[in-house]
């Protein structure tokens, strides 16, 4: 009787251990091997191989080798991470202490004031003639600006806040379009630079700058080709 109470208790102990057999998770590693688990085991197979058929160390050395390099890859990859985190960040104030700042940036609305002239500049990569400038605003076309011949780099012009019929024109937002003839005939567009003052800034999903200018223009910091207080 005490034996099959002993059979039956010893197959208890086997059945539960069958079952924590079965649970996978209480076997898993806790995480990956690294270098020295790898060394140890390495060195543990080596001191029990069969000594009539050495095992060949080449290939562990081989995939310790390339066990190193994907370590050496990962920590590269978490410091250039890291780094571009800074970069953004570096980004982010600088562009903040622009705010409130007066910058020149290449852009085409500019804010006029009643009775004052008003300043911008144009920029082109190459000799133009027949340069014409036109102001405009939400009604139209309010003056052309026949500039004539404009030479490679920038070119500052003004505006005296007339209209094409003599009048004065009130405070508001206007638009600028610059175009000119290239020695080929063609017409080309130019860049137009407006001064505005900084209002908010905003960070991209890319970690890039917005800025949002007075007028409600959102030009890239990229775009800024001066800044004053």
């Amino acid at each position: 009787m005490a034996d099959s109470l002993s059979v039956t208790s010893g197959n208890n102990s086997y059945m539960e251990a069958m079952q924590q057999g079965g649970n996978a998770s209480a076997f898993a590693p806790n995480k990956a091997m690294g270098q020295a688990e790898f060394l140890m085991l390495l060195t543990t197979q080596m001191q029990n191989q069969d000594p009539t058929k050495p095992m060949d160390p080449t290939s562990f050395v081989s995939d310790l080798t390339q066990m190193s390099q994907l370590e050496a890859t990962t920590r590269m990859t978490e410091s250039v991470a890291a780094m571009t985190l800074g970069f953004q960040n570096m980004q982010t104030l600088q562009g903040a202490s622009l705010i409130g700042k007066n910058v020149q940036v290449e852009g085409e609305q500019f804010s006029h004031n009643q009775g004052v002239a008003s300043q911008f500049r144009l920029s082109t990569e190459q000799p133009l003639t027949d340069v014409t400038v036109v102001v405009s605003d939400a009604s139209g076309v309010v003056k052309e600006i026949d500039v004539g011949t404009l030479q490679k780099g920038d070119k500052t012009i003004d505006w005296d806040g007339l209209d094409k019929f003599g009048l004065e024109k009130p405070n508001g937002l206007y638009n600028l379009t610059a175009y000119g003839t290239d020695e080929n005939g063609e017409l080309q567009s130019i860049d137009t630079v407006v001064g505005s003052r900084v209002n908010t800034i905003g960070v991209n999903t890319d970690g890039s700058i917005t800025l949002t200018l007075a007028t409600g223009e959102r030009v890239a910091m990229s775009a800024v080709r001066e800044i004053s207080g």
